[in-house]
């Protein structure tokens, strides 16, 4: 089994012992895999290409292939989707708020969803 930040492990094993067979389908559409934002630095006069590693969501993660500017915009896991998924579960005592889909973030660490968007 892959590897992947505490915070990503815990939800995942949450819900494959709460999902039904047509939440765990909704669930593998969104897997979470290792992935490498590249995005372009600037500073001291010269200009590189760097790379920053995520777990993002296969579905919703689109990586540009000339890179990201200052921004990079793409989907962290657990995504909006999988975060939805968790919302049944929200009574169960071992449900976590910080699971909910407000909170959903790019890779940056950026929410997603902020109130003034």
């Amino acid at each position: 089994m892959a590897r992947f930040e505490e915070f990503v492990e815990e939800l995942l094993d949450f819900l494959l012992t709460r999902l039904d067979e047509a939440g765990f389908e909704r669930l593998v559409a969104h897997e979470p895999r290792r992935m490498c934002a590249p995005f372009i630095f600037s500073g001291g006069g010269r200009v590189e290409q760097r790379g920053m590693w995520f777990t993002g969501c296969c579905a919703c993660s689109r990586i540009h292939s000339g890179g990201f500017g200052g921004d990079i915009k793409a989907e962290a896991w657990p995504c909006f989707h999988v975060r939805s998924l968790t919302l049944q579960f929200a009574d169960d005592l071992d449900y976590c708020q910080g699971w909910r889909p407000e909170y959903a973030l790019f890779a940056s660490g950026r929410l997603i969803h902020q109130d003034d968007d």
